[in-house]
């Protein structure tokens, strides 16, 4: 596995791909220049980079996910939330077929290692914004973002 770090107005981040592609996307206070001859690792840059100036919807770069089949049940429904908008864990329940499992489907989406990509800062309580991994000021953020360039 290698990684790479990037800064990105919601901080740094530790990007980490094997040969499949991307395995985590971590928030951190850490930056190393790292040179990466990672082919995923480097779309993945060029597409965050993207991404935070407004230009990009949808990202393209492959993954990895290594998951259990419930939680990849929830990722793929993430990833057909589009961009700008937002879903409930009711809603993302009823799309994977389980509308009881709204509890099951926030505890996949906390333990979501590829954010912003699997865009789980895109799923809200019914009443509140929801927790998120990076914190919610940088929930608060990426939906910001997203609403500004939609």
């Amino acid at each position: 596995m290698q990684k790479s770090y990037m800064k990105t107005p919601v901080g740094n981040l530790e990007i980490m791909a094997d040969e499949i592609g991307i395995r985590e996307i971590n928030f951190t206070n850490n930056f190393i220049n790292l040179d990466t001859k990672n082919t995923h690792i480097k779309k993945c840059i060029k597409e965050l980079n993207e991404y935070f100036s407004g230009n990009l919807r949808e990202f393209s770069v492959n993954l990895h996910i290594v998951a259990t089949q419930f939680q990849r049940s929830v990722y793929e429904a993430l990833l057909c939330i589009k961009y700008g908008k937002t879903a409930t864990y009711g809603d993302i329940a009823k799309m994977i077929n389980l509308p009881k499992s709204y509890r099951a489907v926030g505890n996949a989406n906390s333990k979501n290692k590829i954010p912003i990509i699997i865009p789980c800062h895109r799923i809200v309580s019914q009443n509140s914004i929801g927790g998120y991994s990076g914190g919610i000021e940088i929930k608060k953020f990426l939906l910001d973002l997203e609403s500004k360039f939609n």
